[in-house]
């Protein structure tokens, strides 16, 4: 325990620090809609305001809108919104900082999920260092991290399962009948709140069921062999020591069934529902269209996405040799039950998201299958290096894979358009893709001087072939210049606005430094001095809202636009003008939603350090939450790490 503690620590701390802090799609933004019922309003309607990122709400009780998804997640979510409401407790900093919080959650999910994942191993009898190589490709090497960024219900799916696959496999290592109830127990628990989790994964309850009822039958025929009893006493005792291993684990499912059953009263006035009815007509995909789609696309397939499964085919070979073969069905069982399900649905994708969203929650049992590769009692020299060399390699091509979907909004890819003279091929995979537009980026914020750089509260460009210029600023816009030798810019701003918006109060402010009155009127040329090194221009208006004053349907909060920018160093060499511009935060939730991902936001990083000076916590709050997330996450990180180190010598 010792060591699976250290690895939950080390992965808890690892995952708060490179958390995002913010949601990726209207699954989860719904999920966190019933979190805040339960707790404003103590029920789960979900109240659709104007402009919500909330999606599929069914109609349900007082005609009401009713989230499809799972209860579990959002149940999970209370303390961790409650902890944000400790921040900020109303208007936009809350919901920002509840939001942030609630995105903590499955951090912890999935670093549980790892350290069961070496407990299993370990019990399978892999070595110490192999159980840790095991859970670390896991939890860096997979698509499981990224999704640890996030609220979807995949996360807490996966834990499930693979709780519920290790206690079914641990009850029969037990001699004591009482700590092989209590692991069947344990096991049904989890199996049950598979449900209101994600109904889907109901799919693997089955499976469950004959693992249970097999090795259930396999254990009473030991006992029955030790019996003394007559053959046809014996069969009966067989059967029932069968059927009351099975009751016992079929026990555990009732507190998710009593909460399943809860949920769908308090929804739908029924007690069995699935909130998914009307997508039962769904399953429209040819099965080998999905199947191959999910096994070997560059878009979706699992092996790309989680290489390190591949170690599951030697380990699943030694550990079946080895006499675990019920071991080795229950783990295909899990994979292939999911498998079959999403290959004929319409959207076996898993919508616009990192890789094989919904193969996610079976893949840890696949890797647990790698602790065969090596075994405690198992000397073979002449292979280690092999084994060694596949765990690397798959390492190695899943930890930079997934580093992008860490580094780079997954939503980007998916709704970005490359301009006609993009010269990196994207459409292929996602793993390829990020890095391209990361690159592409990260060589915009790292151009040399002589530049001007479009900075903080400028919206994206007008311009019908993209070019940099015109756009607007909000409330303050920045552009930031650099030069070695200073120089000269040229700044043209047209000024119009409606008589009915406010008048702009233009300011102009040089590193810090009030320029003083400025002339009026609609088209404005300005011309600067800039010194040698850096310098920041600040471009100050009072905004104007084209909705509120009745001027057209855009809602945002406008400064002047900016037609021309353009600067000339004392030498005479041209500044280039670089798009790095990042917009004002919306007004309205759809819009602040999608202010994280929307490709005219270059956002350097998808990381919560870059985001949280930038939102409505900008300031002193967010600097305390930045100290609480790093002395917290490096705390965690550091103990687990000793912990590690001591669990290992021993």
């Amino acid at each position: 325990m010792r060591l699976a503690s250290a690895i939950f620590l080390i992965f808890c701390g690892f995952y708060l620090l490179t958390m995002s802090g913010h949601t990726y799609s209207a699954d989860e933004e719904t999920m966190l809609a019933v979190t805040r019922s339960l707790i404003e309003r103590g029920d789960v309607a979900v109240v659709a305001i104007a402009e919500s990122p909330f999606v599929a709400l069914r109609p349900g009780l007082d005609d009401r809108g009713y989230s499809p998804f799972g209860v579990l997640p959002s149940l999970l979510a209370i303390p961790f919104h409650l902890l944000g409401e400790l921040i900020a407790s109303s208007g936009a900093r809350a919901d920002y900082a509840t939001r942030f919080a609630v995105t903590a959650l499955n951090g912890l999910l999935t670093a549980a999920t790892c350290a069961v994942l070496a407990l299993w191993a370990l019990r399978l009898g892999a070595t110490k260092g192999w159980a840790v190589i095991l859970a670390l490709l896991y939890g860096l090497a997979t698509l499981a991290w990224p999704y640890a960024r996030t609220f979807f219900s995949e996360p807490l799916a996966g834990l499930l399962i693979l709780i519920a696959a290790e206690r079914a496999h641990a009850a029969w290592s037990y001699q004591r009948p009482i700590a092989r109830w209590l692991a069947l127990f344990v096991s049904g628990i989890a199996a049950g709140f598979l449900l209101v989790t994600r109904i889907a994964a109901g799919i693997v309850l089955p499976v469950f069921g004959v693992y249970v009822l097999w090795e259930a039958w396999r254990s009473s025929m030991s006992a029955s062999n030790a019996s003394q009893f007559a053959p046809f006493t014996n069969i009966s005792r067989r059967i029932t020591q069968t059927l009351g291993l099975v009751a016992v684990w079929i026990s555990g499912m009732i507190p998710g069934g009593l909460l399943f059953i809860w949920y769908n009263l308090a929804r739908f006035g029924t007690p069995i529902a699935s909130g998914y009815a009307s997508e039962a007509y769904e399953f429209t995909t040819p099965f080998l269209t999905g199947l191959t789609g999910m096994l070997f696309s560059p878009g979706k397939s699992v092996f790309l996405f989680a290489p390190p499964i591949l170690l599951a085919i030697p380990g699943g070979i030694a550990l079946w040799q080895r006499g675990e073969r019920a071991v080795v069905l229950l783990v295909i069982g899990l994979f292939c039950s999911h498998l079959g399900l999403y290959a004929g649905w319409g959207q076996w994708q898993g919508g616009g998201v990192w890789g094989p969203r919904f193969l996610l929650p079976v893949i840890a049992p696949l890797i647990v299958l790698g602790a065969g590769m090596f075994l405690r009692e198992a000397r073979q020299p002449a292979a280690t290096y092999r084994r060694v060399a596949l765990a690397v390699l798959t390492g190695l091509l899943g930890f930079a894979g997934n580093v992008g979907g860490v580094l780079l909004n997954f939503d980007t890819y998916v709704v970005y358009v490359p301009p006609a003279e993009q010269q990196c091929p994207i459409e292929p995979s996602p793993l390829i893709g990020h890095w391209c537009l990361l690159a592409e980026r990260w060589q915009r914020y790292a151009t040399a001087p002589p530049v001007c750089k479009l900075g903080a509260g400028m919206y994206p460009s007008e311009a019908p072939d993209g070019a940099a210029l015109p756009r607007r600023t909000g409330q303050r816009g920045v552009v930031n210049c650099a030069t070695e030798d200073g120089g000269r810019l040229t700044l043209v701003i047209d000024d119009w606005r409606p008589a009915e918006a406010p008048t702009s109060a233009l300011r102009l402010r040089l590193n810090g430094n009030d320029l003083g009155a400025l002339p009026e009127g609609q088209r404005r040329v300005y011309h600067l001095l800039i010194e040698p090194g850096q310098a920041q221009l600040e471009i100050v208006a009072r905004e104007w809202n084209p909705m509120a004053v009745g001027f057209s349907d855009r809602n945002e909060p406008l400064g002047p636009l900016i037609t021309r920018l353009r600067g000339i160093t004392a030498s005479g060499v041209e500044l280039a003008v670089v798009d790095t511009a990042i917009a004002p935060l919306p007004v309205n939730p759809l819009s602040r939603w999608a202010w994280n991902y929307d490709p005219p936001n270059q956002h350097l990083v998808d990381h919560w350090a870059w985001y949280l000076p930038r939102s409505e916590l900008a300031g002193l709050p967010a600097q305390r939450l930045a100290a609480f997330i790093l002395s917290t996450g490096s705390g965690l990180l550091a103990v687990g790490l000793v912990l590690l180190a001591c669990a290992l010598r021993k």
